[in-house]
């Protein structure tokens, strides 16, 4: 038998174990092993090397406090000391102390939570709930959206590139367009459009079978890895009153725009709409400890002290994580970071408007507190995308993975790879004026990539 103590830890060992023992998420297997990280602290991380990096997008937005909080790493060294976890038919302080604290700070009446390792499954717990509660299978999702890896939460991630090679399954799904004004799929212009998008749910319910056959409707409110889309005001408001009309679940994915990140504790705050569900991860820990949440308003909490609750999970409500999110969750009052995500918010919006007015590649700039981002087109004119839908699982290099490349190499990591022609901008909710000019400016430099291949392209058909 191998002296598993004995097994080496060189540099040159541990790039082999990446290379062959690593699946890596959402990729081509690489031939080597991606920068190894050290250490971090706030918004500045370090690699083996001793290089010093700005995090300028909370690593997937989601460390949204910073990295390495002593006063989180204390709470998490301490719940550590006395009980990690333990079999989820038995309460612990910390899973009822967070359960609590996380209906004080959801809005209207959302009161019970079922506490996951992440935002996929706490989502995958809000289409069981919704199933289970209506007694309906189907669930309305809009294209453009992502909700997560697992089978429901990618069934529902309508229009990502990345469900087309899963097998789909958990619920039956129907897609709505996404109120995406830049690119309505109606043709339209806000304010004329009369909200189409919004409106044109309310007919497909009815054809979907209406009260009898559609549950819920989920939805992110703010769009995330697949585009930065912030809905018009009117939209929320509206799209409750329709659910109300059909007696349909709104589920709120927050799990990236929850916990401060718009520059409130939830975004459908911004818009005074209480969802029947609200799912939440990321920023709920802020990446310390994995953790995810599906809380459902108190009527559909109640209904289950009669109905059986049919889910579970081995690590429903573990120790460890519920102590470090609610050491998490107050260091947000504590800073007032949910304060300053809104005021940072404004100035990085502003910041990022100059580079759509330098840069040819930046076809429209939008967000809301600290999440904004970059739509990057082939021509400002006819909007043509940089890059299509599908070069997210293609094979080769494209424009938006050469900016990201030279962010790594000018010190930076922001939000590039994601699916959308978006790159995210998103750092931690500590953040202060003189780092967003730092990372602006480093974003200034990495966009000639782009602009590189927009003049190409304005060569090559001119030819």
């Amino acid at each position: 038998m191998m002296n598993l103590k004995g097994i080496s830890t060189k540099k040159e060992d541990l790039d082999r174990y990446e290379v062959d023992h690593i699946f890596h998420s959402w990729s081509f297997q690489p031939d080597s092993a991606p920068k190894r990280i050290v250490s971090a602290k706030g918004l500045r991380f370090m690699d083996e090397d001793g290089r010093e990096f700005l995090d300028f997008s909370s690593c997937f937005v989601s460390h949204n406090i910073g990295h390495q909080d002593p006063r989180v790493v204390e709470a998490l060294c301490e719940q550590a000391k006395t009980l990690c976890s333990f079999a989820p038919t038995f309460s612990t302080g910390p899973r009822a102390l967070l359960a609590k604290t996380l209906a004080e700070i959801t809005p209207g009446d959302l009161s019970r939570s079922f506490l996951t390792l992440g935002g996929t499954e706490a989502n995958e717990a809000a289409v069981k709930i919704c199933h289970q509660y209506t007694g309906r299978r189907k669930i309305l999702t809009r294209y453009r959206s992502y909700h997560g890896a697992t089978t429901a939460s990618m069934t529902l991630s309508a229009g990502d590139p990345r469900n087309w090679a899963q097998t789909l399954g958990g619920t039956d799904w129907v897609p709505v367009p996404l109120p995406y004004c830049y690119r309505c799929m109606f043709g339209q212009k806000y304010p004329e459009c009369d909200l189409r998008c919004v409106k044109f749910i309310d007919e497909v319910i009815e054809l979907e079978g209406g009260s009898e056959k559609v549950g819920g409707i989920i939805f992110e409110p703010v769009t995330g890895s697949n585009g930065l889309v912030v809905p018009p005001d009117e939209y929320f408001p509206t799209l409750r009153r329709i659910c109300d009309k059909w007696g349909i679940l709104m589920i709120a994915d927050e799990v990236m725009s929850g916990f401060g990140r718009t520059g409130r504790w939830f975004a459908m705050d911004h818009w005074d709409v209480v969802p029947d569900i609200m799912t939440m991860a990321k920023g709920i820990s802020a990446g310390y400890v994995p953790l995810g949440a599906a809380v459902a308003r108190q009527h559909i909490g109640d209904r289950f002290k009669e109905q059986f609750f049919s889910h579970g999970a081995t690590y429903a409500g573990h120790a460890l994580a519920c102590a470090t999110a609610i050491r998490v969750i107050q260091v947000y009052q504590e800073d007032s970071l949910i304060e300053n995500a809104e005021k940072m918010g404004k100035y990085l919006l502003q910041r990022a408007l100059e580079l759509k007015e330098k840069h040819p590649c930046i076809g429209d700039v939008r967000g809301l507190g600290l999440f904004v981002g970059l739509e990057l087109v082939k021509n400002k004119k006819t909007r043509e995308p940089l890059i299509p839908l599908k070069a997210k699982v293609l094979p080769g290099t494209n424009p938006k993975l050469a900016v990201a490349k030279k962010l790594v190499e000018l010190g930076m990591i922001a939000m590039a790879a994601n699916p959308s022609n978006v790159i995210a901008i998103a750092p931690a909710l500590i953040v202060k004026q003189d780092e967003i000019d730092e990372g602006i400016s480093i974003m200034d430099q990495a966009l000639a990539e782009a602009d590189a291949f927009v003049e190409y392209a304005g060569r090559r058909k001119d030819k």
